[in-house]
């Protein structure tokens, strides 16, 4: 399955790779209640360093590693050396309109494994991916001013949009767990109420 999105952001392209070039960015334009939690990863996006993280979904650990390839000053590629696809490959391109002004071109190359758990999983992931870099092409657009109009640093803004997409992910699952909670209890209760003896009729039947 082959995948495309393009979206323009009000900003010059050097400051829209820059953004791109961090590993916090992910974390910072990933929608809840999806929560990436990185455990290592190069400074700055290089020819063939590796990232490796942990997405969750929800309360499903989505262990990953991606290797940075083709790395230019306008464009790299994420490729997924182990994780829950067959394949993933992420090119992500920044394409220079004027002066103040840039396209994001992300081109995803995805195929689910042939997996009794993953399989669906990844098929899911698939299907909602443009969910996903609609979510990414708001938030990139919102950070992005957020750092021009400020003068605050990418790393501040990205780790603070971070913070918040954290927040907001445990918030959301504290929700679900005490739903769920109470949708157990409230079974347990149920099944241990006594059954009332249905009534018979004269005949002896019900």
């Amino acid at each position: 399955m082959n995948y495309q999105h393009r979206f323009r952001v009000q900003a010059p392209v050097q400051a829209v790779a820059d953004f791109h070039s961090y590993p916090d960015a992910m974390a910072a334009i990933t929608p809840p209640p999806i929560f990436v939690q990185v455990h290592q990863a190069p400074a700055r996006v290089a020819e063939g360093q590796q990232m490796d993280f942990t997405m969750w979904l929800g309360p499903l650990p989505l262990r990953w590693q991606a290797r940075f390839e083709d790395v230019t000053p306008t464009s790299f590629v994420d490729r997924m050396v182990q994780g829950p696809m067959r394949t993933w490959r992420h090119r992500h391109s920044f394409v220079a309109i004027d002066e103040h002004t840039t396209d994001v071109v992300d081109e995803v190359e995805v195929q689910p494994r042939l997996h009794p758990l993953w399989g669906p999983v990844g098929l899911g992931m698939a299907l909602n991916l443009p969910v996903l870099f609609a979510f990414r092409q708001w938030q990139t657009r919102r950070l992005l001013a957020q750092h021009l109009e400020s003068g605050a640093a990418l790393t501040t803004v990205m780790q603070a949009a971070g913070q918040r997409q954290r927040g907001l992910t445990k918030a959301l699952a504290a929700v679900v767990l005490a739903v769920g909670a109470v949708a157990g209890l409230a079974l347990v209760q149920r099944a241990r109420q006594p059954q009332q003896p249905q009534p018979f009729s004269r005949n002896g039947t019900a």
